[in-house]
């Protein structure tokens, strides 16, 4: 009998502990841990982009890029690389703004590029 209640017993641990790990359980709140660009400056047009990548823990991130005026391009296949570029309606200072999501929240970041004339 006591054979039985044990393995019971690892059984039931283990239908327990197998039910309650989920995605959910392998996310933490998102961070940026950095923003940066490969230049601050660059020519309208396109022909010298900036390269803007995003670095970020927390697990299951979703990213999202914005700007009031010019380009962005997805780089690679999660969103955290893109490559920005302006049309000459964008010469002056652009702020990019990344914002990293996942189901514990959401952390934003903004990082400043200047388009300038060539």
């Amino acid at each position: 009998m006591k054979y039985i209640l044990l393995i019971f017993s690892v059984i039931v641990l283990l239908s327990c502990s197998e039910n309650t790990i989920n995605n959910s359980d392998k996310t933490t709140h998102p961070e940026i841990i950095s923003l940066s660009a490969d230049k601050t400056e660059i020519e309208f047009g396109g022909k010298d982009p900036a390269i803007i990548t995003c670095n970020a823990s927390g697990g299951e991130i979703e990213y999202t890029w914005e700007v009031d005026l010019g380009d962005i391009f997805p780089m690679n296949n999660d969103n955290s690389v893109i490559r920005f570029s302006g049309s000459p309606c964008c010469i002056g200072k652009k702020y990019i703004k990344c914002t990293v999501t996942n189901d514990k929240g959401s952390d934003t970041k903004t990082i400043e590029i200047f388009i300038k004339e060539p």
